[in-house]
């Protein structure tokens, strides 16, 4: 029995030696830990990263098919008919022509009563003021379509900071397609900008992208969205009126220059239109040159309006002919219109590249030449030089359709597309008579992005 007892006192110390073993932990391998943690924080930053960009891609994807945009709609300008061109009482402002008809609609005695009170006033110093101020209102209305264009760029080097350089010039807001404002102002400012910064008439700003530029005018189409501006804004700009340069004649008629005509921007000038007659030297076009008696500066830009506030000439003083020194000239509206509405709509014009003139009747009579499109240029290179068509030659018929003047064969071009691929018939001088000739061209674009 002892024995017994003295085995159990000893399994039992057996067990409490056991159970009171200590159990050690594993050594901590640190560099596994932190190869662990850096390839958990790598993939978080990888899929951090997919997730930022798959957003950025998406975003305008769901904006777009939530919220769809409206589609730009199309701008239109009609072409003018007789009955639309301003006679030339219709430049004058509209209190006048009230004051016309009520006076036609005074008795004679009272007409006879008022001229004679005309003929005895004496003009002062006031009338003269009032009459400055009037023409103030209706230049600081035509600004509310006017904007400061600023062009951007930044230029750098490997030893100096980036720095900023810019141009400004004037433009003119022409058209609304519903989702964007479009402003008409000239490529050469722009052609190195990074960054178009439009400024408007309450010195709200914003900025711009280029639609379409013409190679030959080297006029332009700004793009600005609506949505980017304030109602405030809207309210207080508008879309300028278009007026007529193709009048009977608005030679001697009283003209304001906005915009930046003596090259500080707001600038004012009044004056006459000294002429209208004379037609630009420019390939596939008849776009007239206005000239003015308004001193301007070399670098002026922005348009000339009548007294009722319309468009007759966007300002281009590189125009300038040699012996009117800084007198501000523009290129007229009327023709310009056809163009206005292809740059608006991104719509590329067709390039022949050929300069011109109509054969006038009496040389058609007396000489016996052809009617049709005198030619008295090929451009260099130009698909017209490609085809074969040289200087002195008629230009007669476009496919099926008869030309009988240079505007016919501008307007026809107007028409058609670039790569369009046409036939030309020509009347070619020969030793004794007129040959004529079927010629083919393979038309370019004048227009880019």
């Amino acid at each position: 029995m002892p024995l017994n007892q003295d085995d159990n006192q000893k399994d039992h110390l057996a067990n409490t030696a056991f159970i009171s073993e200590k159990i050690k932990q594993r050594p901590i391998n640190r560099k596994k830990l932190i190869r662990r943690t850096l390839i958990t924080i790598s993939l978080a930053v990888i899929f951090g990263g997919v997730a930022c960009f798959t957003f950025l891609f998406l975003q305008p994807v769901f904006s777009d098919t939530l919220y769809p945009e409206k589609e730009p709609e199309a701008v239109s300008f009609p072409a003018e008919s007789a009955s639309d061109e301003l006679i030339p009482k219709e430049m004058y402002a509209d209190d006048n022509e009230i004051a016309a008809t009520e006076i036609q609609n005074l008795e004679a005695t009272q007409k006879d009563q008022i001229d004679q009170a005309i003929a005895s006033y004496t003009f002062g110093s006031s009338d003269y003021g009032n009459m400055m101020s009037s023409l103030k209102a209706v230049a600081t209305e035509g600004n509310r379509s006017i904007v400061k264009i600023t062009a951007i760029s930044n230029d750098t080097n490997w030893f100096s900071p980036s720095f900023e350089s810019s141009g400004t010039a004037s433009g003119l807001i022409v058209a609304d397609n519903g989702s964007n404002l479009l402003v008409l102002t000239f490529y050469d400012e722009l052609k190195d900008a990074e960054t178009i910064g439009i400024t408007f008439c309450d010195n709200t700003k914003s900025e711009a992208s280029i639609n379409l530029v013409d190679t030959i005018t080297d006029l332009c189409i700004l793009s600005i969205r609506k949505s980017t501006l304030s109602s405030d804004t809207r309210d207080k700009i508008r879309v300028a009126a278009l007026g007529s340069s193709n009048s009977n004649s608005i030679a001697g008629l009283p003209v304001i220059a906005i915009g930046s005509p003596v090259g500080v921007q707001g600038s004012i000038a009044y004056g006459i239109v000294t002429s209208e007659k004379s037609t630009l030297d420019l390939p596939d076009s008849t776009y007239k040159l206005i000239t003015t008696d308004i001193f301007g500066s070399k670098s002026g830009s922005g348009v000339i309006i009548n007294l009722s506030g319309q468009v007759v000439g966007i300002i281009d003083m590189d125009k300038e002919p040699g012996d009117l020194t800084n007198s501000i000239c523009a290129i007229g509206i009327t023709e310009l219109k056809a163009l206005l509405e292809d740059l608006s709509n991104n719509h590329p014009r067709a390039y022949l590249g050929v300069h011109g003139t109509t054969v006038p009747q009496e040389i058609q009579t007396l000489q016996g030449v052809p009617s049709g499109a005198y030619i008295t240029m090929t451009e260099l290179s130009s698909p017209a030089m490609k085809a074969g068509i040289q200087s002195g030659d008629i230009i007669t018929a476009i496919g099926d359709m008869d030309i009988t003047s240079y505007e016919q064969l501008t307007n026809k071009l107007a028409q058609l597309s670039p790569d369009d691929v046409i036939s030309i018939t020509v009347m070619r001088q020969a030793v004794s008579d007129y040959i004529e000739m079927d010629l083919e061209a393979t038309l370019t674009e004048s227009t880019h992005n």
